[in-house]
């Protein structure tokens, strides 16, 4: 019997190589004693670490990761990384097995000199892969710094612009790198404040390795420099988010300037602002590391129709009352149709808010009561049927009996937080996803009354209406979906993509799990193996996340739209589905009654084969709206 057997590697911002490799027993019985030997090029690499990795007993469609540091030596520009795994199966018979080799890219590429012009430089800076870091340096000048820059890099990077900010100056810098063609950019600003000269750092490429490689050479260059200068000093190491702040900052306000003359910038608080437009933007860090820009002075949203302008009003106000947490809410409420919407700007904490703001304490008139009782018949009228809701309900009911939640449009970061526990390499990079529209999930997973009355069989191993439809392969489900239009004579009905699973599971958390980080509050949401009895257990009996949906964790693993790769580097950043060419590999979610909490996380990645089967393998279904 042959394992499933998946490599992927991330290099770490201080150069490391996380290297993984994911097993899985596709058998029916479990295997025990599984190890996992690297093969790797010791003169190049020093390990961190264990050689072998042992990962016990491995039950069947259960993988497990084998996770390696490995901390370059030098520059390493293309090296093949191995492994050996080894094992017993049911008859205690001993296995062999040489894991195909990985071709690993990490630090330092090398480069040459890319004349583009600072159009091209502007448009590629919003593409491809980005990397950023700053540090604070004391008793050393700007124009040392600046000039350090210039000339370290004047024989691998193209000068493509270079102008003075207040207190500083922003160097743009471009070079392409040998046999890959590659595009390497370079946005540096050296800013002087109060005695402290702050360098900030963005790199940017349409490689996903090389690019941490590359802004670290040049970061321990400068270290080198500031060594070698008398009493000069590094201080301490930028916020990232801070650094983000300032050079977006300088890049956006770069493509007011007309031809070559740079634009008058001015620098306030450690924020870049453009002088003539008069705005302050304030860097507001969230609970999950991202970072929202604020103006002082937002601009509102002009209703697109007449009888929207009591709305805004209303809404206006409420804004004015509350904090700023409740106004993302407040925001919210007075949106667009689904339709007519534009890609929210910050990630959204929850689904459009039911209620406009906390009710006044002050006495309400008698014929406010009156409108307020008109209102919610209507309400009433909508929810039993008597009327038609304007714009799309928050729920929704097929002729099947499947219940959907209304999901909103949105974004939020996708992956493993660093330093998650448990996550594996394949959950990396982390990266932003924009949800550009709203659409429905399924409530619960697919239940076998429902797949009974669709497809008139019932393939599951545990038997009940209300259990989850299990032992269901990816074409199946594919095929259930397919029967489902016909009958509800449309087309709206697919498999989410990974990414809009996982934006649905999170539900605004960027936790381990929807509910925050404490796995003693799994049980309350989630069957796993810790509670489960070794079965499924019928959908909704647990708590659901805070947009409403059920066994997002546990119960059975989902399938989903995307084919399997290793990491998320190339994937799509408009939460469309990634699929693969390769491999018959499909990802599935959500972990199940028979995996433990690890693979409930929100961020988890499984895969199987199309045709593969399993009773802790089910499906959920998006309808579009």
């Amino acid at each position: 019997m042959d394992l499933e057997i998946k490599r992927g590697y991330e290099v770490l911002p201080d150069n490391t190589v996380r290297f993984g490799i994911r097993v899985t027993n596709p058998g029916s019985s479990a295997i025990s004693e599984l190890e996992v030997i690297l093969d790797y090029n010791d003169s190049l690499f020093e390990l961190e670490g264990n050689i072998v990795e042992k990962l016990g007993t491995l039950p069947p469609s259960v993988p497990r990761t084998a996770k390696f540091l490995l901390k370059p030596r030098g520059c390493v520009h293309r090296e093949e990384i191995g492994a050996t795994v080894r094992y017993k199966d049911h008859s205690w018979e001993k296995h062999t097995l040489d894991m195909r080799p990985k071709v690993v890219h990490c630090v330092c590429p090398f480069l040459k000199e890319k004349a583009i012009t600072r159009s091209e430089f502007l448009k590629l800076y919003d593409t491809g892969n980005s990397a950023e870091h700053g540090l604070n340096f004391e008793n050393i000048s700007p124009e040392k710094l600046v000039e350090f820059l210039s000339h370290t890099c004047k024989n691998r990077l193209y000068k493509v612009d270079e102008f003075s900010i207040e207190n500083g100056k922003v160097l743009y810098l471009a070079g392409e790198s040998l046999g890959e063609k590659a595009y390497y950019l370079l946005t540096a600003v050296v800013l002087e404040q109060e005695g402290i000269v702050q360098v900030l750092l963005h790199a940017n490429s349409d490689k996903a390795f090389g690019i941490n490689g590359f802004l670290n050479e040049i970061l321990e260059n400068l270290r080198h420099l500031v060594q070698n200068v008398g009493t000069a000093r590094e201080i301490g190491i930028i916020k990232k988010e801070q650094v983000i702040n300032i050079i977006d900052s300088v890049v956006q306000h770069t493509n007011f300037s007309e031809g070559t003359d740079a634009p008058s910038i001015a620098v306030q608080g450690s924020v870049v602002q453009r002088s003539e437009i008069g705005f302050l933007a304030e860097e507001k860090a969230s609970e999950d590391g991202k970072t929202a820009i604020e103006n002082k002075e937002p601009e509102r949203k002009k209703p697109k129709k007449p009888e929207e302008a009591g709305k805004v009003q209303a809404a206006e106000k409420t804004i004015s009352e509350q904090n700023s947490a409740e106004k993302t809410t407040a925001e919210k409420a007075v949106k667009q149709p689904p339709e007519k919407k534009t890609p929210a700007k910050e990630p959204l904490s929850r689904p459009p808010a039911k209620k406009p703001g906390t009710p006044s304490k002050k006495p309400v008139p008698v014929l406010s009561l009156m409108v307020i009782g008109i209102l919610l018949a209507g309400a009433s009228a909508i929810v039993l049927g008597w009327g038609e809701a304007p714009g799309n309900p928050e729920t929704y009911t097929n002729s099947a009996g499947m219940e959907f939640v209304l999901i909103p449009d949105g974004e939020f970061m996708m992956g493993s937080p660093s330093g998650e526990s448990g996550a594996d390499a394949d959950e990396n990079p982390l990266h932003k996803v924009m949800i550009g529209e709203p659409f429905y999930l399924g409530k619960y997973e697919v239940t076998q009354e429902q797949w009974q009355k669709v497809m008139g069989n019932n393939p599951s191993h545990f038997k009940g209406g209300r259990l989850p439809v299990e032992r269901i392969s990816w074409e199946e489900a594919r095929e259930f979906i397919q029967k489902l239009n016909e009958i509800e004579k449309t087309d709206r009905y697919r498999l989410p993509s990974e990414a809009e699973w996982e934006y649905a599971c999170r539900a605004g958390s960027s936790a381990r799990y929807s509910f925050g980080y404490d796995v003693s509050s799994l049980e309350e949401y989630a069957w796993y193996d810790a509670n489960s009895g070794d079965k499924t257990h019928p959908v909704g009996q647990k708590n659901p996340n805070p947009w409403g949906l059920y066994d997002m964790h546990g119960n059975v693993w989902e399938w989903v739209q995307d084919g399997w790769h290793d990491s998320y580097y190339g994937a799509p950043s408009d939460g469309s589905a990634r699929e693969s060419e390769s491999n018959s590999l499909k990802v599935r979610r959500g972990g199940s009654w028979e995996g433990s909490s690890g693979y409930c996380r929100a961020a988890n990645r499984g895969n199987s084969g199309s045709g593969y089967r399993s009773s802790g393998l089910g499906f959920r279904v998006l309808r579009e709206l």
